[in-house]
C-alpha cells in the first residue's frame, strides 16, 4: 500500500522511514544515512501529505529551533520499518531464527521507547497538564529528559525518567539532569520528579 502511495520514489521514503524507526531522527543524520542526499522535501511530505511522521521539539523550544527530531507516529509502521523492512534480506531467505534473535536482543531498547510513549499518553489523559514532551539540547545527549510535563498551575512541572526496570535507574544521574534542566530553562519552576517503570503500568 505504501509503495503505491509513494510512487516511483518509494525507495527513498522507505529508507527515511527505516532510518527514523532505528533512531536516526534528525535531518542531518537522515541525510547522512541516505548518502548525503537532501531529504527536506520528503520529510515535509511525510508530515503534511501522508501524516506518517511528526516533528518533535524540546519543551520550551521555539518554532524555528534546530533541535528537531522526527518520529513515526503509528506504532505498527514504526515496528514494521524497524525490523521487517530493515531485515528484509533475512525474510527473503527465510532466516527467521536470526530475525527472532535480533528482535529479542533489541526488545529492551525498543520497548523502553514505547513505554515512554505510554506514560506520556497516560499523563495526557489525566487532564492535569498543559504541555507534555521531552527535553534535550541540539548538540548533546548527556542531559536528555524523557518526560517534561507542565502542569496547569503556573510554574509547576513533573519531570520523569522512564526505565523498564527500576534497578536500572540511577538517582544521582537523574538529579544532575534535572538540575541542568532547571538551570537552563526552568529556573522559576517548582519541579516534582519521579520514575516510571513497568511496575507503574
Amino acid at each position: 500500500l505504501l509503495v503505491e502511495e509513494f510512487g516511483k520514489n518509494y525507495a527513498t521514503y522507505f529508507s527515511i522511514l527505516s532510518a527514523i524507526s532505528g533512531g536516526i531522527n534528525t535531518q542531518p543524520k537522515i541525510e547522512s544515512a541516505l548518502g548525503n542526499k537532501s531529504a527536506g522535501g520528503q520529510l515535509k511530505r511525510l508530515i503534511e501529505d501522508y501524516n506518517i511522521i511528526i516533528r518533535q521539539r524540546p519543551v520550551f523550544s521555539k518554532e524555528g529551533t534546530q533541535a528537531v527530531r522526527y518520529e513515526i507516529e503509528d506504532n505498527f509502521i514504526r515496528f514494521w520499518f524497524n525490523y521487517f523492512d530493515r531485515y528484509r534480506s533475512l525474510i527473503d531467505i527465510k532466516n527467521f531464527h536470526s530475525l527472532r534473535n535480533i528482535l529479542k536482543a533489541d526488545y529492551p531498547a525498543y520497548s523502553g521507547k514505547m513505554l515512554e510513549c505510554y506514560f506520556k499518553q497516560k499523563l495526557a489523559e489525566s487532564y492535569q497538564f498543559r504541555e507534555i514532551g521531552s527535553w534535550w539540547e541540539p548538540k548533546s545527549e548527556h542531559y536528555e529528559i524523557d518526560i517534561v510535563a507542565l502542569k496547569m498551575e503556573k510554574n509547576r512541572a513533573l519531570v520523569a525518567e522512564v526505565k523498564r526496570q527500576k534497578k536500572n535507574f540511577k538517582p544521582e544521574l537523574f538529579a544532575a539532569k534535572v538540575e541542568h534542566l532547571k538551570h537552563k530553562v526552568m529556573a522559576k519552576y517548582t519541579i516534582e520528579t519521579c520514575l516510571f517503570s513497568l511496575e507503574d503500568m
